[in-house]
């Protein structure tokens, strides 16, 4: 329970972030900068909320005997970083903010529980495997979506309305990084029979364009049709939904048995 609770508080601050967005429209005139103190601070901070999930993943699924002792002190880390911004305030097109107090009481739940949780059993490799798969692919294609040049990946269809409303909603949780904490939460709970409904989540990102493309009658200037699909995504969401299926090395002598986090 307390390993849930952990790695479902890591994730939180990046899972509410698209409800945090603010827009201050355009500017005729030079707006204010953050200065070198506050971009040090706030991007240490954002750097180290969005692989806390990650490093409890990996931790989880490949040293979970590990994953209190270096998971506390890599949370007891991005708490502190984060509740420098309390301090530090942010120069923004919007004004200067400061960090928010349920980012930093997100961090500090996740310690508490981290330093609640027992250590857990090791991981059939092959379901590691799996699972490492699934966040790598995810977070492969959110990094290739945020250092394009034009920030967008693939093809997209002429979608308009709810539709293309929709897919801009679902392209910012790339942008945020939100499905890759989705997986990093299915690869912790990866020996839980919850953890394949995180597949079903994946692949909304993976299919959503395709079959928005034939209800709605749109058009796309793509070469393919294939290239409507979000590949990662589709592939990452199948591998989740798989994961709880008999894998080879299961029975092996020797082989530690699997328990459900609970």
């Amino acid at each position: 329970m307390f390993r849930a609770l952990a790695v479902l508080a890591a994730a939180a601050p990046q899972l509410l972030s698209i409800f945090m967005l603010e827009s201050c429209g355009w500017f005729a005139y030079e707006v204010m900068e953050p200065g070198p103190l506050e971009i040090a601070v706030w991007r240490t901070a954002g750097y180290a909320s969005l692989l806390l999930p990650l490093v409890l993943a990996f931790l989880a699924l490949w040293t979970p005997r590990r994953f209190r002792t270096v998971g506390t002190i890599f949370a007891a880390v991005t708490l502190a970083l984060n509740a420098l911004t309390l301090v530090v305030p942010y120069t923004t097109p919007c004004g200067r903010k400061s960090g928010e107090w349920l980012v930093v009481a997100c961090h500090a739940v996740a310690v508490v529980a981290l330093l609640r949780t027992r250590p857990g059993q090791q991981v059939p490799r092959p379901r590691a495997a799996v699972w490492s798969a699934v966040v790598l692919l995810v977070l492969g294609r959110a990094l290739v979506r945020n250092h394009s040049s034009d920030g967008a990946v693939g093809c997209w269809a002429d979608l308009q309305g709810t539709w293309a409303q929709t897919m801009i909603h679902l392209d910012t949780a790339e942008a945020l990084y939100i499905w890759v904490c989705l997986a990093a939460v299915g690869a912790v709970l990866a020996t839980h029979r919850s953890a394949p409904f995180v597949g079903l989540v994946l692949l909304v990102p993976g299919l959503f364009q395709p079959i928005a493309w034939v209800v709605s009658d749109a058009t796309h200037g793509c070469s393919s049709t294939f290239e409507l699909f979000a590949w990662p995504y589709l592939i990452a969401g199948a591998l989740a939904l798989l994961s709880q299926a008999r894998l080879p090395g299961r029975g092996d002598p020797g082989a530690t048995p699997e328990r459900d986090e609970r």
